[in-house]
């Protein structure tokens, strides 16, 4: 691997494990659907203006027939699952964040069997197995009683995973025509409509008065950083080496978040987070394989 990928992967992988931080931080002053449309509202003019730059005026004409496929990709890729998992944060932690996300890649796997007819291997249904085991573990915490008080964060978390596989299968179609950049504008364009009327009821904006330079810091390392920068720190990566070897560096993610977590928001880090976590993980490798 290149030394300048190396470095790229290295930087998204803090960047994306310091966004469940950001969350945290960003929630303590901004409701949940407001810190979403701000995130967005920023980076899309951003993302749009970058690909116009690098690609042209043409990448980002759209025709009717295509306005029901991106509307759809900007509600399933914005609105519900950055809505869905800032809200989420507001009753789990982002240690339990970080790692129920990944079960978006068994979710994949599954949907493409289906709609794609992609073969599912053994080893691939062994990882969903292993990882829904890790799932649980985590829920529950290591206890048969965690049933009966399973954390709704949790759970909304891995409904996310589950709308970001839907996402990935119909943009995996839209490609097909159009370029990763172009769809990613038309994506965070829709999703950004999706989500002004939800944010603007949610608190018409009213926090804005009392805004610090936390919550203001918050948006910014979200649009700026993990929305844009890391987006295409992405796609050089994926483009100039192996998938599988970039692939592999978001299994750092959840582990740099625990530290994160630890660190800077005091989340306890329990042996039954540990053993779950490892469980999602290597379901997921398995899973890729």
């Amino acid at each position: 691997m290149k030394i300048k990928s190396f470095l790229e992967l290295v930087a998204l992988v803090l960047i994306w494990s310091g966004s469940w931080i950001a969350i945290k931080w960003g929630l303590t002053e901004i409701p949940p659907y407001s810190l979403a449309f701000f995130r967005f509202f920023i980076a899309c003019p951003v993302i749009i203006a970058i690909t116009y730059y690098l690609e042209g005026k043409n990448s980002l004409k759209i025709n009717k027939k295509e306005i029901i496929p991106f509307s759809m990709l900007g509600l399933l890729g914005v609105t519900l699952v950055q809505g869905i998992q800032v809200y989420a944060l507001n009753f789990t932690s982002a240690i339990n964040s970080s790692i129920l996300i990944n079960f978006n890649v068994p979710f994949i796997a599954i949907l493409a069997l289906i709609f794609l007819r992609e073969p599912l291997s053994k080893k691939t249904a062994f990882g969903i197995f292993v990882s829904f085991i890790g799932a649980i573990v985590i829920v529950i915490n290591g206890s048969i009683s965690g049933f009966q008080k399973i954390n709704i964060g949790d759970i909304l978390i891995v409904f996310t995973a589950m709308f970001w596989s839907i996402y990935s299968i119909v943009g995996k179609k839209i490609m097909e025509e159009k370029t990763p950049l172009s769809m990613t504008s038309f994506t965070f364009l829709f999703g950004t409509i999706f989500l002004f009327p939800i944010a603007f009821f949610e608190s018409r904006f009213s926090f804005i008065r009392n805004i610090t330079k936390l919550g203001i810091g918050s948006i910014l390392y979200l649009s700026l950083l993990c929305s844009v920068f890391a987006y295409i720190c992405w796609n050089r990566s994926m483009k100039c080496e192996k998938a599988s070897n970039v692939a592999m560096f978001l299994y750092f993610v959840p582990v740099v978040t625990a530290i994160f977590a630890w660190l800077l928001l005091g989340e306890v880090i329990t042996v039954f987070t540990i053993i779950g976590g490892a469980l999602v993980i290597l379901g997921v490798y398995f899973a890729e394989r």
